[in-house]
């Protein structure tokens, strides 16, 4: 049997609020990123599994800082004392779009046992009877693909490696919005021993041989009911496999039941607002509440210092609201605006076509011109 660790999107470096960690003077939630992933190098230098596969995203940013950096190479030098191999693919976020700025990843290639793929093209690497057929995110994903399968292999255990957006295992496509996604189509991935797929942030499994392991933080309230960790596979040699999720402690991340103001007068809006806000404990948590159809007038009135006092525990406490202006919603806050891939799934779900006309096959199509688009762009 073979022990593998599946991990993805740690998004190393990753900073978000205002709010500084007093212990370190960093920035709070580039420490939750730190304390998530030497946690997971704290389990698998206890569990000892026989490789450790990395999905993409390692760090948040092309251009990591040199905090981030020397805290990565501090823990991937603690597995690779161990003789623990570590296998990183680089994803969408650490991959320059110009060759010539190159990667990051280079600085750690001469560590003993650390393997990383980020030169554009697939790579096939060897750790004993264990082959990963490993895809970065590359300017040609589904040629480095077919490159992947005339390389698999009926002998030892053969795990794809790939940091992407899945199509063809039913809603929903595995996308997180963002402009520079890559599409694979599932189907075309066969006959290996176990897909182990990074970019998407929510632990999931795609099919029996296929899962994303999701982030190992909360980047957004879109996660805040999201578990976060990593996958233990134990792949047998008679076929059969075990993946087992392994959560690890994180950041408390809360999105409040909202307050519809509609049917209640001024005081029981402000009333309503304090209590929810104390009701949460919003101490060392990140929340957002949303206050829905309040009054302008009502608004302009509340006591605003009061409620930074009673939110100043939190790490992030975000008041989203809502009102009404004759029959136009208004916010408080800015417009959020969904990727082009996303408004085009989100019109051919809705749009009504003929019973003849198979609206995955339209909607896939559609997906990889806008994928083709984009990188014709980049080249140009």
């Amino acid at each position: 049997m073979k022990k593998i660790y599946h991990i993805a999107d740690t998004h190393i470096g990753y900073s978000a609020y205002r709010r500084i960690d007093e212990a370190t003077g960093l920035n709070h939630r580039e420490v939750d990123t730190y304390e998530a992933f030497k946690q997971f190098v704290d389990n698998a230098l206890k569990e000892r599994p026989d490789v450790i596969l990395h999905a993409g995203d390692l760090f948040d940013s092309v251009r990591p800082t040199n905090r981030a950096i020397s805290f990565v190479l501090s823990q991937i030098l603690r597995l690779s004392d161990a003789g623990i191999p570590f296998v990183a693919i680089s994803g969408n976020h650490e991959t320059p779009r110009l060759k010539e700025t190159g990667s990051v990843f280079s600085l750690f290639e001469h560590i003993p046992d650390v393997h990383l793929v980020y030169e554009n093209k697939y790579e096939l690497i060897k750790i004993d009877d264990i082959s990963v057929h490993a895809i970065p995110h590359c300017g040609d994903i589904n040629g480095e693909k077919n490159k992947m399968k005339l390389n698999n292999s009926d002998t030892g255990f053969n795990i794809a490696l790939l940091h992407a957006s899945v199509l063809g295992a039913g809603e929903p496509i595995f996308m997180m919005g963002e402009f520079n996604e890559q599409l694979v189509n599932i189907d075309d991935l066969t006959n290996f021993d176990y897909l182990a797929l990074g970019h998407f942030h929510r632990c999931t499994k795609v099919r029996e041989d296929a899962y994303y392991a999701g982030s190992t933080e909360r980047f957004s309230f879109n996660e805040v009911n999201d578990d976060k960790g990593f996958l233990e596979v134990r792949l047998r040699e008679d076929g059969e496999k075990e993946v087992i999720f392994h959560e690890l402690s994180t950041r408390e991340m809360v999105d409040l039941e909202p307050i519809v103001c509609n049917s209640l007068d001024e005081h029981e809006i402000k009333s309503t607002i304090k209590h929810r806000i104390q009701e949460c404990n919003p101490e060392n948590k990140v929340v957002r509440l949303k206050v829905q159809d309040i009054p302008l007038h009502v608004y302009h009135s509340l006591d605003f210092d009061e409620l930074k006092r009673l939110t100043r525990s939190a790490v992030h406490f975000e008041i989203k609201y809502e009102f009404q202006r004759g029959n136009e919603l208004l916010s408080a806050e800015q417009p959020a605006f969904r990727s082009l891939h996303r408004e085009f799934e989100h019109f051919i779900r809705k749009y009504t076509i003929g019973a003849h006309i198979n609206k995955a096959r339209v909607k896939e199509l559609g997906l990889r011109y806008m994928q083709g688009w984009e990188r014709d762009n980049e080249e140009e």
